[in-house]
């Protein structure tokens, strides 16, 4: 992901704005969770769960199209089943890989170029229909149409599959909506079904120990076979969750019970409201003002996630404060060095040594809005004994350090390459460009710096000629497994891959990293690469992101959700008025 692309909050203007809340937030945003409070001993089932939002609109409902982390969390909450899934558990460390439509995680060959999902008896669409390994096959050959590869953040997950790309790069296969559907051959190796169409295998391109984990991305959900392309099932698609779409009406969704779902056949979602209003595109201050009054319907309201890095003061008010849901985020913030133009390492490391991490934090919202980074890698998805023994730069951001940035300069014998930082132009950018021109100058490193309009600046940096030595990187996992860090440091993840890093020894571990299928050596593998990729200075992590929303003092068991950034939809409930 690269700087920007993620969920943006929206203002009446349109444009990028905080809504404002209380100071005693920031402090609050240093805990890992916090949940409101619980009055009832049990959760209790009923009652209507209300979901604000300032968004104008679900990017997707299409669970081929999805791919933005807060939809993808309310969906496969509410409505769609995947063949596996994440528990809705409060502490990262506790988050496990469950099976969901599959009756377990998945069996692979010996070098995970292979992998079996079995359905479980009983599995239906909200029309009673079964759920077979068709409507999975078929779901997922839509995730190859060329609209939806293209405009989709799952789509490394849909690559894993072995369908050769043709010249472009992309698929050779184009799913089943385009007149000439490529190589369906192909595909139909790639992804079979068994005789008694209830066992998708999948084989793959190259191994991945953690497909277990890719196929929790909705890409790999369910569509019923012949679903005809369009926008209306963008809105209301075909329901496998305990809920089905009853309304659409643009700003408002409405959400009932699904009578042909069956509990017994789903372990993971307790379903406890009857009902789940959506009211979006709202005021943002109308929506602050609604959330901090807590009255009438709003009681058993989630708002979405603000921005916390510009929260202004609101009078402290405890009970505020008991109904503020904090925690992880899912993304870092990272400042990518371009390899092409720094080629040496020693030039790259003085670059990362001269970086002041603390001012730049407090440049992109200081505590408020994250904690300082020590790696590409969320802590959740490292091995924090591997990350330590590969010399991890520790936990607080440096103020950097110029006389060792000056000899490093000093030991790479030759001059630094002239240097130049494209960025995005928005007032937290600017803020770090300044920090970031002044402290590589106190190094005698001279630094242009280059704002740029998102037209300009997309194109600017995903281009493999780019002339700019240094960027902004916003990156997010796709599922929680180290492996998806990839597309970041090696050269299959293209545009991602913003440091141009192309080193052999460090893609043939990562490709070795990828195939292994023990999660925990797994992610010791990781944990090491990340660190080594801090190390040899490719990239200089500067925060992970924090999350921050209100919900009404009805609303129980609400907590942060490590896997996408968001709220744990599915583990709420509505207590029951007095």
């Amino acid at each position: 992901m690269i700087d920007g692309a993620q969920t943006p909050v929206r203002s009446r203007q349109g444009a990028l704005r905080a809504p404002a809340l209380m100071a005693a937030l920031a402090t609050a945003l240093v805990a890992a969770a916090c949940s409101a409070t619980t009055q009832s001993d049990e959760p209790a089932a009923g009652g209507t769960l209300h979901y604000l939002s300032s968004q104008p609109e679900f990017t997707h409902l299409d669970p081929q199209r999805m791919y933005l982390p807060e939809d993808i969390a309310f969906a496969t909450s509410f409505l769609q089943r995947t063949l596996t899934a994440y528990s809705y558990d409060a502490d990262p460390a506790d988050v496990q890989l469950v099976a969901d439509l599959a009756t377990d995680t998945g069996s692979a060959n010996d070098d995970a170029t292979e992998w079996s999902f079995t359905l479980r008896d009983g599995v239906t669409f909200e029309d009673g229909s079964a759920i077979t390994c068709t409507d999975v096959k078929f779901g997922v050959s839509r995730a190859f149409d060329p609209e939806f590869i293209l405009t989709s953040g799952i789509s490394r997950a849909i690559r894993l599959l072995d369908v050769p790309a043709g010249p472009d790069g992309n698929p050779v296969y184009t799913g089943p909506y385009t007149t000439d559907p490529g190589d369906v051959a192909a595909f139909d190796r790639a992804v079979s079904c068994s005789g008694d169409d209830r066992t998708v295998t999948f084989r793959l391109a190259r191994p991945a120990g953690d497909f277990g984990d890719a196929v929790s991305t909705p890409a790999f959900g369910p569509v019923p076979e012949g679903t005809p392309a369009g926008v209306g099932y963008d809105t209301a698609p075909v329901s496998s969750g305990p809920y089905r779409v009853d309304q659409d009406a643009g700003e408002h969704l409405t959400l009932v019970r699904n009578d042909a779902w069956d509990r017994d056949t789903d372990p993971l979602r307790p379903a406890y409201p009857d009902r789940v209003e959506v009211q979006l595109d709202l005021d943002p201050d109308e929506l602050d003002q609604r959330m901090i009054a807590d009255s009438g319907a709003d009681r058993t309201a989630i708002a979405a996630a603000v921005d916390p890095a510009a929260a202004s003061a609101f009078p402290r008010d405890d009970a505020l404060d008991d109904r503020t849901v904090t925690g992880p985020g899912l993304g870092v913030r990272y400042l990518a060095i371009n390899t092409a133009r720094v080629p040496l390492t020693g030039h790259r490391r003085a670059i990362a040594a001269a970086v002041d991490r603390a001012a730049l934090h407090e440049a992109l919202g200081g505590d408020v809005g994250g904690t300082p980074a020590d790696g590409l890698l969320p802590h959740g998805l490292r091995s924090e004994d591997a990350a330590a023994a590969s010399g991890s730069p520790g936990a607080g951001p440096p103020a950097g350090d110029p006389a060792r940035a000056q000899t490093l300069l000093a030991e790479a014998g030759a001059p630094m390459p002239p240097l130049s930082f494209a960025f995005l132009d928005t007032p937290a950018n600017q803020a770090a460009a300044t920090v970031l021109q002044q402290s590589l100058g106190t190094a005698g490193i001279t630094l242009d710096t280059v704002p740029m309009g998102p037209a300009e600046y997309y194109p600017a940096i995903q281009d493999p000629q780019s002339p700019h030595a240094l960027m902004l990187g916003s990156w997010a996992p796709t599922w929680m497994d180290g492996a998806t860090v990839a597309d970041l440091l090696t050269p299959a993840g293209g545009a991602a891959n913003l440091s141009r890093y192309d080193d052999a020894a460090f893609t043939a571990d990562a490709d070795a990293a990828s195939g292994e299928l023990d999660p925990a050596a797994r992610a010791a593998a990781w944990s090491e690469l990340d660190a080594r990729a801090v190390a040899d200075a490719v990239v200089v992590p500067l925060r992970f992101d924090q999350q921050l929303r209100l919900v009404g003092s009805q609303v129980r068991d609400a907590h942060a959700w490590a896997p996408y950034g968001s709220v744990a939809f599915g583990a709420v409930w509505v207590e029951p008025e007095d």
